[in-house]
């Protein structure tokens, strides 16, 4: 399974998780084979606030899962429809986001999870 993560530079297990979807500096993809990290790299977001580009490339990635602390409606519902689940509480390191990924700590996202805007979600 490919889990994508919203990160801070330089992104990998140690980076801090970013708090908003359509903010990140990038994100960290991690491949999980029998709950054991297999690779790590990272998926360049160039500054870009349009969600739906990082959509885009999460999908090209082969992106199973996302975990994130908050997201947008129109992310969400494009992420659903691209047959990507979301996962929402990440918070951390992007190893911490993980382990709680795979303990059962997250919860899978649904519309009443998403930011309203004003900055004031998370």
């Amino acid at each position: 399974m490919k889990v994508g993560i919203p990160s801070n530079n330089p992104g990998g297990l140690d980076a801090g998780v970013s708090a908003h979807f359509g903010h990140c500096e990038l994100f960290t993809a991690v491949e999980i084979e029998d709950n054991q990290v297999r690779s790590v790299w990272t998926i360049d977001n160039n500054g870009e606030h349009n969600c739906m580009i990082p959509v885009k490339k999460m999908a090209d990635a082969g992106i199973e899962a996302v975990l994130i602390g908050g997201i947008g409606r129109r992310p969400l519902m494009e992420f659903q429809n691209c047959g990507i689940k979301v996962f929402v509480g990440a918070g951390g390191t992007v190893k911490d986001a993980l382990q709680n990924y795979l303990d059962g700590g997250l919860m899978e996202a649904t519309l009443q999870d998403v930011c309203r805007g004003g900055g004031h979600c998370h």
